[in-house]
Parts: C-alpha cells; structure tokens; sequence
C-alpha cells in the first residue's frame, strides 16, 4: 500500500467528481484496479483514495453557508446527525470505488 497512490488517486476522483459527479467515483476506482492489475492492496487503496476524496470535498464545502442549510434538510429527510451523514457519505465513496476495484481486479 502507498500513501503516494493513495493520494494520487484521491486528486483524481476529487477532480472526477467536482467535475462529471458522483458515478465517476466507481469509474475512477474501476480504472485504477486496471492500471495495477496483478498488484496487491488495489482494492484497499482504490478505497482509501475515494474515501480521502470525498472527505476532502466535504471538508472543502462545509464552510459553505448553505451547507448548514442543506444538513438541516438532509437531517429532517434522514434521522441522522450531520456528522454521521458525512461518515455515510465518506463510507459510501469507498464502497463505490472499491467494489468498482474488486470487480476488475482479477480480471
């Protein structure tokens, strides 16, 4: 496992999903386990890069004022606290790319 790789590909799926949205995330995850095909430790590290990604991007907006907004409508619909919304998404963004990964892993 590289941290290098890691962040590598947690710029790249940042850089997907600020862009094309968040289907890009198992694509880029999906792309990476080609590109180190036969390797170990590529699932681990297609997931560690989206989660570091979308924790980045979360990071990045939630300073926004109307993230506030947009939390408080996300709590009312989910019965959740925010931090744990966050942790959900974050999660979910690893379960998405490294899915994608171990599909194409072996193959």
């Amino acid at each position: 496992m590289s941290i290098v790789r890691i962040v590598a590909l947690a710029c790249v799926v940042a850089a997907a999903t600020w862009v094309i949205g968040w289907w890009s995330v198992p694509l880029c995850g999906a792309g990476f386990a080609v590109l180190r095909r036969g390797s170990a430790g590529v699932v681990r590290e297609a997931t560690l890069g989206a989660m570091l990604a979308w924790a980045g991007l979360l990071a990045y907006q939630v300073v926004h004022p109307a993230f506030g907004r947009l939390a408080a409508s996300a709590g009312a619909a989910i019965p959740l606290p925010t931090p744990v919304l966050l942790l959900v998404a974050v999660l979910f963004a690893g379960a998405l790319s490294g899915s994608a990964a171990r599909l194409l892993e072996e193959r």
